[in-house]
């Protein structure tokens, strides 16, 4: 009996023993809590204004820039109005009764110099094609100190009307442009339209790609090679039909205003053989 009880009795020593093992290892390694999720707190906002930045640079006016080259792509404008007729020329006075003057001063300059063969003052005066979405008027008398400048211009397009060179229907549609409608038609920066020495110039029957138009081309070229020089011509041929003369240096060109684009691919004929003669 004494044997038993003393069995019972270290049976019992060792469970405590077990026990007491189990609570002190989980004493000394304690299960992690996970740790909550930090929130991050929006920025306070500051009731200060931003600095702002003051930009020196002055720009200037903005003039919106019509997408083609004036004058060069056809003829789909006159549909619109009849600019560069007498009758629309004359309502167009009516209504700016303040030019009639200015109008009459340059026509007789003109003439004075020309004489009776002076081209109409209504296809004299013609401005831009885009003279309307440019916001400027279809007709204006360029400056007094530029007047001087169409004289040797018109005297060329005289002289190859008298030739034959040109038809009896050709029409002056383009001359002077001031600089911010040059800018805005899609002018060249250095535009003899802007110091009144130029003007653009189309033959109404011909139809861009026509036989006609070819030749008449072709006629515009050999000209030039033979006496653009002597005339200081100036000679912008596009396929549109659109004819630039000017008289205030010896060149040609063709699209993008570039002389690598130029129609003028004119070889020499022999003497006697030129076809306007």
């Amino acid at each position: 009996m004494m044997t038993m009880n003393k069995k019972l009795q270290v049976t019992a020593v060792v469970m405590m023993g077990v026990f007491g093992l189990s609570s002190c290892a989980q004493k000394t390694a304690p299960v992690k809590k996970p740790q909550p999720t930090k929130v991050l707190s929006k920025p306070k906002q500051s009731n200060k204004q931003p600095v702002k930045t003051v930009n020196t640079v002055v720009k200037p006016p903005q003039i919106n820039i019509i997408h083609h080259h004036d004058d060069h792509d056809g003829h789909a404008h006159d549909i619109i109005r009849n600019v560069g007729t007498k009758a629309d020329f004359e309502m167009w006075l009516r209504s700016h009764p303040h030019q009639k003057s200015q109008v009459e001063e340059y026509k007789q300059f003109l003439k004075n110099h020309i004489g009776k063969n002076l081209p109409p003052m209504h296809q004299l005066l013609t401005t831009a094609r885009s003279w309307q979405e440019c916001g400027y008027e279809p007709y204006e008398v360029p400056p007094r100190e530029l007047w001087a400048q169409m004289l040797p211009t018109i005297k060329l397009y005289n002289e190859l009307r008298a030739k034959g060179i040109l038809p009896a229907n050709t029409h002056i549609r383009s001359v002077y442009r001031n600089p911010d409608l040059n800018r805005c038609a899609g002018g060249a920066p250095s535009s003899k339209h802007m110091t009144n020495g130029a003007m653009d110039i189309w033959v109404p029957t011909y139809d861009a790609g026509s036989h006609e138009l070819y030749q008449l081309q072709n006629r515009l070229c050999e000209y030039w090679v033979f006496y653009g020089e002597s005339h200081n011509f100036g000679l912008g041929l596009y396929g549109t039909g659109a004819i630039h003369l000017d008289t205030q240096g010896y060149r040609k060109w063709g699209a993008q205003f570039s002389e690598s684009h130029s129609m003028c691919r004119y070889t020499l004929p022999k003497p006697g053989e030129f076809t306007w003669q």
